[in-house]
């Protein structure tokens, strides 16, 4: 598979950058996949070294969706990652992390993570009171209507 450059930048840390696969593409959408070097944990839910994530990226929306397979093919989970100004170019993607996640495991457990990194950019003057409402929101929303 050919490679893909993801560029994540932050509100309250350097910005980050990867290489991953590029799984498919479209005009104004691509789909990258990343195969996980070391084990991580998202909330609770561990996820092993070799975990498989499809991560769903579509200019100008306001999140990735990342899919979480197991080294055996299967479903961990789905994660809603809130963003801004997501911008697609032929091997690259480019957005803006707006700090918040929605987590939905594969049993259907939902958490919303990172709160604590919003009230603090708050404190810290890199977000509004305003913004940091408006991404709380869109979480909320994403828990609420991830089954509409």
């Amino acid at each position: 598979m050919a490679s893909f450059i993801e560029t994540k930048r932050h509100i309250n840390k350097p910005t980050q950058t990867y290489t991953c696969e590029l799984f498919c593409q479209g005009s104004d959408w691509v789909v990258l996949r990343y195969v996980s070097e070391a084990e991580w944990y998202i909330g609770n839910t561990h996820l092993p070294v070799g975990t498989s994530t499809l991560a769903c990226y579509e200019q100008g929306a306001d999140c990735v969706l990342w899919r979480m397979i197991d080294p055996k093919g299967h479903l961990i989970g789905h994660l809603f990652h809130i963003c801004a100004d997501i911008d697609i170019q032929p091997s690259a993607v480019d957005y803006l992390d707006l700090l918040l996640d929605v987590w939905v495991d594969a049993q259907d457990a939902l958490v919303i993570l990172d709160e604590d990194e919003l009230a603090d950019c708050v404190y810290h003057d890199k977000l509004t009171e305003s913004q940091a409402h408006e991404i709380e929101t869109f979480a909320r929303d994403i828990a609420r209507d991830r089954q509409a």
